[in-house]
């Protein structure tokens, strides 16, 4: 894997502000930028490239001693044209805006950034133009289902909380009302979870909730505890109300949610992701 972090750039001032997180996290990992933008209409390259140029040169004497580059991508499509490029390059992390230049509610996620992160192989981290950098991350949500999918965010989370010494990881299971053989799953995992953070000597709560939208619970509880980061998988379990009046639990989630949200791909693992 490249120690490197590509971010998305539209030059909106979302994107700004994911550049200037993406700058404090490779400093914690030692890792290099690379700024991406996807021609488009809308924007003259002649134009596009300048300002990335006056990008590098601002952002460079805040990095410590790595490189912050740029590249300019034609594609088709923005979203493909980003994940073609983090397969290529074999990054770290990609960091974007949830909100780019086309104008829409800023309640809700771009088309190229749900695109982008649904079908991104490596973790994204995703957050609107208002966020706080005055305020120190401290708190990190890792939402547990009873799906075997649901520990993949655990590694991700551990690298964040390690990046952030004085966080804290807020387990949170989620238990739905189908059944007690839900509910054991969801325990099980807590509690193995559990062990594991304690092992390694991380800072962590644990809480359990029972859930019928696992989003609103996982907000109201991310509000409760003032919340700086949110871990999801791309894919979650879907209960009858998220599956037909809000959409799957992933789009809900970066539509709702106010925090920075890192989502993790499942890996499959001989045929069947787990």
């Amino acid at each position: 894997m490249n120690k490197e972090i590509i971010v998305g750039i539209d030059f909106s001032n979302t994107s700004l502000t994911a550049l200037r997180l993406a700058v404090d996290i490779a400093n914690r990992t030692n890792s290099s930028i690379l700024m991406l933008w996807v021609k488009t209409a809308e924007k003259d390259p002649m134009e596009a490239e300048a300002i990335l140029k006056d990008l590098c040169k601002s952002f460079a004497s805040a990095l410590n001693g790595k490189e912050i580059q740029y590249k300019v991508a034609e594609g088709k499509k923005v979203h493909s044209t980003i994940n073609k490029i983090v397969k290529e390059r074999k990054s770290y992390l990609l960091v974007i805006g949830a909100n780019g230049n086309s104008g829409f509610d800023e309640r809700f996620a771009g088309a190229n950034a749900f695109k982008t992160l649904n079908d991104c192989p490596i973790p994204v981290l995703l957050l609107r133009e208002n966020f706080n950098f005055c305020k120190p991350l401290k708190n990190i949500i890792l939402p547990i289902d009873s799906t075997p999918d649901t520990r993949q965010k655990v590694p991700w989370t551990m690298e964040f909380a390690r990046m952030f010494p004085n966080s804290c990881i807020r387990v949170l299971g989620l238990q739905s009302y189908a059944g007690k053989t839900i509910r054991e799953e969801v325990e099980k995992y807590i509690t193995s979870i559990d062990t594991l953070l304690t092992q390694k000597g991380l800072n962590h709560t644990i809480e359990i909730r029972d859930s019928d939208n696992s989003t609103l619970t996982t907000l109201d509880y991310a509000k409760e505890v003032d919340a700086d980061l949110i871990v999801i998988m791309t894919e979650q379990e879907k209960t009858l109300s998220n599956l037909f009046f809000l959409g799957p639990y992933a789009q809900q989630m970066i539509n709702l949610s106010p925090y920075p949200v890192l989502t993790i791909a499942p890996k499959d693992i001989n045929g069947a992701s787990r």
